[in-house]
């Protein structure tokens, strides 16, 4: 007869290597490997173009795909030796107001100077992500290095129509079409590799004729005519006084 002590002694011992197993095919599944997520769809959209304050409001919805049966975890601890296996997305210098919203299991979010990263885990499966932000623009013209970490299975940007022209490295223009009644231009490109740059352009950017007019003028120049302008003006009160006196 086994006792009570011995079936104690054999249930712990189970229990010890059940809990081994199982934190052994825990880890089996997951990984490091970023090169297994995919961006299956990258939809930007310029929702607005302030002309006076000269801002562009930008929205753009990101679809993620985990196409292995592993969870794929962030490494930020050997960046150098790893190389950079985090979540990661692009965005024009002095970004501003950034808001993310995801269906991602639950995360930080690290802001970069060009982009930002997430610290999500991403397990097997279909995930989005959207992030909207402000940019401001200081001419008709401007540049935004867009950068594909992760690649893009395609790529669409839709513009307001008047508010500009894009253009871009395998991006050409699609259609003119109607969102709630407001018309906008549409842009599409395709199949672009880890590491990608798409360099998006936008050229004729309506601009303030106020903000045209200052930062054109040259404040040495303007310092220079104020000091003459004084001059003038001392010059012209002490000639009336003196003429004042000498009648």
């Amino acid at each position: 007869m086994i006792s009570n002590k011995s079936r104690l002694f054999s249930i712990t011992i189970f229990a010890l290597f059940s809990l081994l197993f199982n934190s052994n095919q825990i880890e089996a599944q997951n990984t490091t490997e970023i090169n297994n997520i995919v961006i299956s769809e990258y939809n930007m959209s310029v929702l607005s173009v302030n002309q006076n304050d000269q801002i562009l409001s930008i929205i753009t919805a990101v679809k993620i795909k985990n196409q292995t049966k592993e969870t794929f975890t962030p490494n930020f601890t050997n960046v150098e030796s790893t190389g950079m296996n985090f979540l990661r997305f692009s965005l024009p210098k002095g970004y501003e107001d950034l808001y993310v919203e995801t269906d991602l299991p639950e995360g930080n979010l690290i802001e970069l100077e060009e982009g930002f990263a997430l610290t999500s885990d991403i397990p097997s499966g279909n995930y989005n992500l959207i992030f909207n932000y402000n940019i401001l623009y200081k001419s008709s013209y401007f540049i935004f290095p867009l950068h594909f970490p992760h690649g893009a299975n395609s790529f669409k940007i839709i513009i307001p129509e008047g508010a500009g022209n894009i253009s871009g490295e395998k991006i050409i223009f699609s259609q003119n079409i109607n969102i709630s009644s407001n018309k906008f231009n549409e842009y599409l490109g395709e199949n672009y590799l880890q590491g990608d740059y798409l360099n998006l352009e936008i050229n004729n950017l309506p601009t303030s004729f106020y903000k045209k007019i200052t930062s054109s003028l040259n404040y040495k120049i303007i310092n220079l005519v104020i000091v003459i302008l004084m001059i003038n003006i001392i010059i012209v009160f002490f000639l009336v006084r003196f003429f004042k006196q000498r009648k």
